[in-house]
């Protein structure tokens, strides 16, 4: 139901039926190995030329790397970006932005002793408060997940609780792999890196994330949901989690940069395809001329300031009919089509601008006039 940018998380691509599907996903891999072969060669190159005899000044070059890294870890090409980053460090190691990627990778990997080991590094040599939350919840997660158990398989980490009252982890696992099929059919993207997917109770959920009560899952990188209750039956569950993995697609599809209109849209929209969505606020929105402005729901934030639940689901309600409207209008490679531009760094009204043809006030004027 939420989701907190903070990093990207991909998966990894699997066989389908349709062969058609199969080889987009294979012949993608093929692309993004070739240019991760080439971008590594690059890096050899500039480290090579850049500080061959001291003749180059080392800290543009570590900075350089360090960028080269990022860009490594939003594509999820960990191993190149954990490479690109050491290099950065082998140039200035005191550079705290550096070690604290190195601790996001081993924490997406779920290396804590050395995610921790990094955030603390990083933390040294600049404190900040979210560096400090970031060690803090390492040590909740970490706490609550050295006894849970584990199921790898091709596509997935999952961790759960044997015995639980909930689903085991092959059941846990088809309802991975259904909802994993649904979104990259929708999307026509496929990931190349497993995902951790944690299973939580009730109380290790809001232990380990520190969310409201009404918050009914997260992603931060990793899909996090309370799952575990006797009154979850599969189609609840697999609603959630379609709609925590919606969020990893939107996010390695935008580089992190989707706003959260668009993040919330399309994780109900697709939701929507296993549970009815319940829009109970927004009909009311709507009956009483009470909808949130266009230009507010567009601005990217999330009115959870005033910590009214009803204004948030409105939010949510809002964007899910606004992105619904769109994909049926426009078409999802559009959406799609928005999601690049975002990650391009364009800003809501340049995206829709230049995918969609139209402005935002207009789009506002013609989805009110189809409510």
């Amino acid at each position: 139901m939420r989701i907190v940018k903070s990093l990207p998380l991909f998966f990894m691509s699997f066989a389908l039926c349709a062969g058609t599907l199969h080889a987009a996903a294979s012949s993608s891999s093929d692309d993004q190995g070739k240019e991760s072969v080439e971008r590594q060669q690059k890096i050899e190159i500039e480290k090579f030329y850049y500080a061959k005899d001291g003749k180059m000044p080392m800290l543009p070059m570590a900075i350089k790397m360090y960028n080269e890294a990022v860009k490594f870890f939003e594509k999820g090409e960990y191993d190149l970006a954990r490479q690109a980053a050491n290099e950065s460090l082998d140039l200035e190691a005191r550079n705290p932005m550096a070690l604290e990627l190195l601790g996001e990778i081993e924490n997406l990997q779920q290396n804590f002793a050395a995610a921790k080991e990094y955030y603390k590094k990083s933390y040294l040599l600049n404190p900040s408060p979210r560096l400090r939350k970031k060690l803090e919840k390492l040590e909740r997660e970490n706490a609550v997940e050295k006894d849970l158990d584990t199921f790898d398989e091709e596509h997935f980490i999952i961790k759960y609780r044997e015995g639980e009252e909930g689903y085991e982890g092959f059941g846990l696992r088809e309802i991975l792999r259904e909802s994993y099929r649904q979104i990259s059919q929708d999307l026509g993207y496929y990931f190349n890196h497993k995902t951790v997917v944690l299973f939580y109770s009730g109380d290790q959920f809001r232990e380990v994330t520190e969310q409201a009560h009404w918050v009914g899952g997260l992603y931060d990188g990793k899909i996090r949901l309370p799952s575990f209750r006797r009154d979850v039956t599969k189609t609840d569950l697999r609603a959630v989690v379609v709609h925590e993995m919606t969020h990893a697609f939107v996010a390695a599809l935008s580089g992190m940069r989707a706003p959260a209109w668009l993040h919330e849209g399309l994780a109900e929209y697709e939701a929507g395809k296993v549970r009815p969505i319940d829009l109970m606020v927004f009909n009311a929105a709507v009956k009483t001329k009470t909808l949130l402005p266009l230009a507010q729901v567009l601005s990217d934030k999330v009115p959870t300031e005033k910590k009214d639940p009803l204004l948030i689901m409105l939010f949510y309600q809002e964007s899910y009919v606004l992105v619904k409207y769109m994909v049926e209008h426009y078409q999802m490679y559009r959406i799609k089509e928005l999601l690049g531009k975002f990650k391009d760094g364009k800003s809501a009204e340049e995206a829709i601008g230049e995918v969609l043809s139209i402005s935002p006030k207009k789009l506002e004027q013609e989805w009110l006039a189809t409510l």
